[in-house]
């Protein structure tokens, strides 16, 4: 039988991959520590699982409109409007299933085959395969540093790129474009006229001052160029409810909309007024105790980790990760390197290579003080035993 080139080439998640494989020893019996995760261990605010609730009760289970209810679409315009001094209307808003529903969605509306798009590096494990899958050529930094600049976006226009994913807080590195990164970006974007997917959904957890750096910010002007990915998964603790945003020019919604009615017909109907009750800010008590917490283990991850030998990082300025790499005179297969710091050393993490960058490892902090710190001395025993040499 034969299947189609595209699909059959895209990698699966390694992200998921390793999270299971970690799930998968620990519920075998195996004493093992998970910094894998790509999401907050705290429980949904109660604010959603009562509005899901009364969803339900009142019969709210049946299809709703396929780019979502009025209410949360109205709801996310006039949120993100605040967020960035705009003034999106509903026209400009989408609900889908999950960001990366959303980011796929917007993808598909302006990649077509053969057109180069620049993705940061290191990337989302998924943002190389969205673009594979369309037909895409995904194109990187040439700087070479671990967040994109306005001289790479230049480079890559030249180099006949069509558009961009931005993403800053960053996955996997937790680190954050500053101020004038973003304004060289946005200027860059402006002298080019290239479209830029902006991804999130990590904006609320920045822990510098202020709301994070951001294209919109820069260059209000910019709006029709750039389409919002967000969504409630990390903010709210809401990573099953598959509940994610875009927000863009009314024709780059509209056109997303038809292929969405086409593929899922709807997200969850239960979950989106789930959402409506956070956005509209029904948690913000639980969304500051998240934070907090957050932002305090960041702190002790990285005092931690300064005192393990052979780590290099940079302190994360958002999200709940951490990316050390890992220093050593020889090369380092970081894939193999995570296997056996998770069958050996009792401690599942997630292998820099997957992200675009051999020799680094990410690590999640959305875990207890206990964990974290029993996971740092076994990465330190690991290290000194020196098993993966």
């Amino acid at each position: 039988m034969h299947y189609a080139r595209n699909a059959s080439s895209l990698e699966g998640s390694a992200t998921l991959l390793y999270t299971a494989k970690a799930a998968s020893m620990k519920a075998a019996g195996a004493d093992v520590i998970s910094l894998t995760a790509g999401q907050p261990d705290f429980p949904t605010p109660k604010a959603a699982i009562e509005a899901a609730k009364k969803a339900m009760d009142e019969g709210k289970t049946l299809y709703t409109p396929s780019m979502g209810i009025v209410e949360l679409r109205q709801a996310v315009a006039e949120k993100w409007s605040e967020v960035h001094g705009q003034n999106y209307k509903i026209a400009n808003a989408m609900v889908s299933c999950g960001a990366k529903h959303s980011i796929a969605n917007m993808l598909e509306v302006v990649v077509s085959p053969g057109d180069k798009v620049l993705l940061p590096k290191p990337f989302w494990v998924s943002y190389p395969q969205m673009v594979r899958r369309l037909g895409g050529i995904s194109i990187y930094p040439e700087s070479n540093g671990m967040l994109i600049t306005g001289d790479d976006v230049r480079k890559a226009a030249a180099a006949g790129a069509k558009g961009m994913i931005f993403n800053s807080p960053c996955n996997p590195s937790g680190l954050v474009n500053t101020v004038d990164m973003v304004k060289d970006i946005a200027s860059a974007i402006r002298e080019t006229g290239i479209w830029v997917i902006s991804d999130d959904i990590y904006e609320d957890l920045y822990y510098g001052s202020g709301r994070v750096p951001h294209i919109l910010t820069a260059d209000p002007g910019l709006r029709d160029q750039v389409a919002l990915i967000t969504g409630v998964s990390k903010t709210y603790a809401m990573t099953g409810w598959r509940i994610g945003f875009a927000i863009a020019n009314p024709d780059w919604i509209r056109i997303a909309g038809r292929i969405q009615a086409h593929s899922t017909s709807n997200p969850c109907s239960i979950s989106q007024y789930a959402a409506l009750a956070v956005v509209t800010g029904l948690a913000e008590e639980e969304r500051v105790h998240m934070y907090n917490a957050f932002k305090r283990r960041r702190d002790l991850v990285c005092d931690l980790l300064e005192e393990v030998p052979g780590l290099a990082f940079e302190k994360p300025e958002g999200a709940f990760y951490v990316y050390p790499k890992i220093l050593t005179d020889k090369e380092i297969n970081t894939e193999e390197f995570c296997i056996s710091l998770l069958e050996k050393g009792g401690l599942g993490t997630i292998p820099g290579s997957a992200f675009g960058n051999e020799g680094y490892i990410r690590l999640s902090f959305a875990a207890s003080d206990d964990d974290i710190a029993e996971a740092v001395k076994r990465l330190n025993s690991f290290l000194e035993r020196g098993d993966f040499r």
